[in-house]
């Protein structure tokens, strides 16, 4: 089968010797808390082998919505490097070769985790998508390895609900575009101004916060999206300082809820869209997918921080 080259490169510094990071890695064990898919599906059965920290050390996973496969722990440089070769079996067969590199400086070490294999040339047309994709999980599974490496958990955690019926809900809110890297603190400044709006009594109390994303170009790195408060019943008052408003109707839709951060908000939405495509549904153009909170940090810990994500579908 002809196929097209697919080089993945993600890169991050933590504060721990090079010799303890690759302790971890090489550990098969430790994958379930920052893997960038396990943490999507984690009740997908895994099996492990052979010794950690060894040539041949081995896990294998047959998930029902990450896919399944085999990878295994081929060449050790200890404190150096780690070499890894990994076969997927579904969603289709490939294989492609796995590096960990690590660079120590005086207190800390750099992580470098690239992925060099290959795509079926008849998938020529998501090369650009594939590399963003998998760039995006690398980003999300370094973060969480991060964090792990440096305290000892994470805090991000996943419940699939599943397909259900949502009652239709009015909202007022502030609509932008931004690249990826400034949606949190974009976000932080609408909602910041639009509860300072609440306060002075120029828009109702509401009964939710959500926001919508209309655009989400993971290519382009930019995304577009409306912040804001949800009403049951739409508000007497007329929308206020040119806020963006409408009504969404009754509809059905793929809930997955994260609990955790808004960093790691990253890995309910990689879960929903997993759900999405195991379950061969399409979603519906008309509704935005949104986010719903539940609670806001200053309210609570942030490993309680409660979203709910909605993938409408049709």
């Amino acid at each position: 089968m002809f196929t097209l080259p697919l080089t993945i490169q993600r890169s991050i510094t933590v504060s721990k010797s090079a010799e303890e990071v690759c302790a971890i890695i090489a550990n098969f064990s430790t994958w379930r808390f920052w893997s960038p898919w396990l943490c999507q599906e984690p009740e997908c059965p895994v099996n492990i082998e052979g010794e950690p920290g060894k040539e041949g050390h081995a896990q294998s996973w047959d998930g029902k919505r990450i896919g399944s496969g085999e990878m295994m722990l081929t060449t050790i440089v200890p404190a150096k490097r780690l070499d890894y070769q990994i076969t997927f079996i579904k969603p289709w067969k490939s294989q492609s070769k796995v590096v960990f590199d690590f660079t120590e400086n005086d207190s800390s070490t750099t992580i470098t985790w690239s992925m060099f294999g290959t795509l079926p040339i008849f998938l020529f047309f998501m090369k650009k998508m594939m590399t963003a994709l998998v760039g995006s999980d690398y980003e999300r599974g370094l973060a969480m390895l991060k964090e792990y490496v440096e305290t000892g958990e994470v805090l991000s955690k996943v419940n699939v609900i599943g397909e259900e019926s949502c009652d239709g809900f009015y909202y007022l809110g502030k609509r932008r575009a931004c690249s990826l890297s400034d949606i949190g603190p974009s976000m932080e400044k609408d909602f910041t101004e639009l509860n300072a709006l609440v306060e002075k009594g120029d828009i109702p109390k509401p009964d939710m916060a959500v926001s919508f994303y209309h655009q989400y170009d993971m290519i382009k790195q930019r995304c577009e999206y409306t912040s804001g408060f949800g009403y049951k019943t739409v508000p007497d008052a007329a929308p206020a300082n040119n806020l963006e408003s409408g009504q969404i109707e009754k509809h059905k839709a793929l809930r997955v809820d994260h609990l955790g951060p808004y960093r790691h908000l990253g890995n309910g939405w990689a879960a929903a869209h997993g759900l999405l495509r195991a379950n061969k549904q399409k979603s519906c153009k008309a509704i935005p997918m949104y986010e719903i909170y539940e609670n806001f940090p200053g309210e609570v810990d942030e490993k309680d921080l409660l979203t709910k994500i909605h993938v409408p579908i049709v």
